[in-house]
């Protein structure tokens, strides 16, 4: 800004006025006339007015260009601020805004001013904006609400030639914050508009993250509760079966008590589903992986699948061409197809659609984050829907929840998602499910790629006969009735049988004894040790000792000790006098390579 100066000039005038008043004055009072001194005296005091003048004016013009400048820092300040600044009347009006706002608002400023801000907000925030108004002519103090401001899509057309500034698209729905205070007349209420909207998007997907994280670990914690229900409902099952197995195998028993006996046999076997559902879901039921085509696998059980729904329910198969490979036992497929196929039909109660859809999806970083538990990688994804009666929220929370069922106690036993979320969760894979309340239902699951592998063979069938033998097992187990009927199994076999029920005795056992021992047989869980180290332990001195570990677990106990591989010698509980028989026998004939 430039500084202005008075002209010299303008002073001369003022010099030379200034003099001709003093000589008009002396013509009227000839006897007043003034001397050459006193001339020089009055022109001395105005030279000295006139420098004082001066610097008055060059302070004022200072003041002025300070003024100036202040201004305009405050014009930038004020238009440029992070936050949108309004002038509101009584009744919303709005008096003066800054660019900000208009920005917030989408409206040029000009437009602005004399329009209602209630115009802006969202019809359902527009009760809260106008009790903030009110509160704040009321002489409260500083007020404030959160609203939301109306995007495009839903905001009433422009009234009045009012357009919206251009923004390279549709404004998006904001929600914002409003800090209001009277000024000191009353008359008019000063506004400061903060968007919120990031912050309030951000505070919605952690509280989505914290519920996902929090359903995460109750899921593990009902996992393991569950599994270590089954372990224990397996181990009573295995007295029970090997009891029964033991008397149909006894002489002098009558064929009509052998009928009740096979009978019996029959229902413990059926008993052991609920314990194996429930190790599904903990992950910790015995599997047989192979490579697996899962558009061959769902084709394979359409007709099955087709009677499960019924007639009235439309069946839609859609494979994707040349679907990746997944890792997975064939039986999981089914049983996964099964449980959502007889969801369907349940929820459709009718005529409706199940469809079923494979692809291959890729999971990236910015998906995996926002999904928790869903790792980055290469999927298969199987799509199953139903148009069905959908899902409420409530029941959403507890979808996978052992025995949580909708249904009446007679129609299911609540297992059937439960076990699927365990299927899925041992292969490595993910399941997410969207559904709303009568709009059908949709299930996503992804089983993990793998690589194009030759597939297993299938195993061998069994002998009628059990097989026997001589050599000499040692016997670990600590719960006293498993442990019983598997030595009364093993010496009807031929063996000899050394018997401990921890790692102490089993090792002192196996110090003590001088003759040769062929076979370790133990459990995996114990108290205080598990069967893997003790049998490490006891190799260290009996390099040739193979092992056979029994559990109500699955073999996927051992890998938090990272060794354990397929070849790992296994048996679940409940097992038979045929399947021990057999297991054992084949673990004697194998080559002895590293003594497990």
């Amino acid at each position: 800004m430039e500084k202005h100066r008075v002209p010299s000039k303008n002073l001369m005038a003022l010099r030379t006025k200034a003099e001709e008043h003093i000589r008009s004055q002396e013509r009227k009072m000839p006897k007043l006339a003034v001397s050459h001194e006193e001339m020089q005296r009055l022109i001395h005091e105005l030279a000295v007015h006139q420098i004082e003048l001066e610097m008055q004016q060059e302070e004022l013009l200072q003041s002025r260009e300070e003024l100036e400048e202040g201004l305009e820092r405050f014009t930038e300040l004020y238009d440029f601020a992070p936050l949108g600044y309004l002038m509101l009347a009584r009744d919303g009006t709005i008096l003066q805004v800054n660019l900000t706002g208009t920005k917030l608002l989408g409206v040029e400023r000009s437009l602005l001013v004399g329009d209602r801000f209630e115009r802006f907000v969202a019809t359902e925030d527009i009760p809260d904006f106008n009790a903030l108004l009110e509160r704040a002519f009321s002489g409260i103090g500083h007020v404030s609400c959160e609203v939301m401001l109306q995007s495009d899509d839903i905001a009433q057309p422009p009234v009045d030639g009012h357009t919206l500034l251009p923004n390279n698209g549709a404004r998006p729905q904001r929600t914002v914050r409003i800090d209001a205070v009277v000024s000191a007349d009353g008359q008019e209420c000063r506004a400061a508009v903060s968007d919120i909207s990031v912050q309030k998007q951000i505070e919605k997907e952690n509280a989505a993250l914290q519920s996902s994280l929090v359903q995460l670990r109750k899921m593990e914690s009902i996992g393991k509760l569950a599994g270590g229900v089954a372990h224990d409902f397996n181990n009573m099952l295995q007295v029970m079966l090997g009891k029964i197995d033991l008397l149909i195998a006894a002489h002098g028993v009558s064929p009509n008590v052998r009928e009740i006996l096979v009978d019996l046999r029959m229902f413990v076997l059926k008993s052991a589903g609920l314990p194996h559902q429930l190790l599904v879901f903990a992950r910790k039921q015995i599997i047989a992986p192979v490579v697996l085509d899962c558009n061959v696998a769902v084709g394979e059980m359409l007709n099955m699948l087709r009677r499960l729904i019924g007639e009235d329910i439309d069946l839609t198969f859609t494979p994707e061409n040349d679907l990746w490979l997944v890792m997975i036992d064939p039986s999981q497929v089914d049983q996964i197809m099964a449980n959502l196929a007889l969801n369907s039909r349940d929820a459709i109660q009718g005529a409706g659609v199940f469809t079923i859809k494979t692809g291959n999806v890729v999971v990236d970083d910015a998906y995996s984050q926002s999904h928790p538990g869903m790792l980055p990688g290469e999927y298969v994804q199987l799509v199953i829907h139903d148009n069905g009666r959908g899902i409420d929220k409530e029941a959403m929370l507890s979808l996978f929840e052992p025995f949580f069922t909708t249904k009446t106690v007679t129609e299911n036993s609540g297992l059937g998602l439960a076990t699927l979320y365990g299927i899925v969760k041992q292969n490595n894979g993910f399941v997410e499910v969207s559904s709303r309340d009568g709009e059908g239902t949709t299930f996503e699951i992804y089983l993990p790629r793998c690589s194009d592998i030759p597939l297993g063979s299938s195993p061998e069938k069994e002998p009628a006969e059990a097989p026997r033998g001589d050599e000499t097992i040692l016997l670990v187990e600590s719960n006293d009735s498993v442990r019983e009927i598997t030595v009364e199994f093993l010496k009807s076999f031929g063996y000899h049988v050394l018997t401990a029920n921890s790692l102490a005795e089993a090792l002192s056992l196996s110090a003590d004894y001088s003759g040769n021992i062929h076979l370790l047989v133990t459990d995996m869980i114990m108290s205080g040790t598990n069967g893997w180290d003790l049998s490490l332990e006891i190799i260290k001195s009996r390099p040739e000792l193979k092992s056979l570990f029994i559990s109500g677990y699955n073999a996927d106990i051992f890998d938090h000790h990272g060794e354990q591989d397929e070849r790992t010698p296994f048996l679940g509980k409940p097992f038979s006098r045929l399947d021990l028989a057999c297991k054992v026998r084949e673990v004697l004939d194998m080559e002895t390579s590293s003594g497990l």
